[in-house]
């Protein structure tokens, strides 16, 4: 089965159906191109960037600008490679925590504003008690709105403050699975709370 730039168009477009096909052709050139190093394979499992992979891609097509054949299969190995990236580095700084990466332990609604401060507007200024209770049911009504699978990974890392690994066994997924996963969402949250 191939595609043409017609396909990738028309998926560009809204066509879900078209993508899911583009996606079929495209990911097994994208599995084979994925190389984990070994220390890592314990952690990150391909099938689970290839999973990410095939989210972000429903979320994102609409920003493909090169409408091609070459371009979507570059788009796609990129947001592929990139997460994988994203895994290895959140692997890294789990081992090495640093301290902008804890989360803060606190009374009720604690780990929300740590949320809240890491996926805001760095240009925003705070304005007191009120704006950042505004900001926070922005946030919660932005984290309702994520895939099913980023808001999980939010709920039970970001704000129920539970383990990486005790997250990853509930979800049936690596850990590495589960930090691409919160990656993206910390992602598609900033693009929320910006809009």
């Amino acid at each position: 089965m191939q595609f043409d730039a017609q396909d990738v168009r028309c998926a560009v477009a809204g066509d879900q159906s078209r993508l899911e096909t583009l996606l079929r052709v495209a990911l097994p050139a994208v599995r084979q191109s994925l190389s984990i190093d070994a220390r890592f394979r314990r952690s990150i499992d391909v099938e689970d960037v290839v999973q990410v992979t095939c989210l972000e891609a429903f979320l994102r097509i609409r920003s493909l600008d090169n409408c091609t054949v070459p371009g979507f299969l570059q788009w796609i190995r990129r947001m592929a490679e990139n997460n994988l990236t994203d895994a290895i580095r959140a692997l890294d700084r789990q081992k090495r925590p640093q301290a902008g990466d804890r989360i803060t332990q606190g009374p009720a609604g604690q780990s929300a504003r740590t949320l809240l401060l890491a996926v805001a507007d760095p240009r925003a200024t705070a304005g007191g008690q009120a704006e950042l209770a505004d900001e926070l049911v922005r946030l919660r009504t932005a984290i309702a709105a994520l895939p099913v699978s980023y808001r999980q990974v939010v709920e039970q890392v970001d704000l129920a403050e539970r383990p990486v690994g005790d997250v990853a066994v509930d979800m049936g997924r690596s850990e590495g699975a589960v930090h691409m996963l919160r990656s993206r969402a910390h992602d598609r949250l900033q693009e929320l709370l910006r809009d």
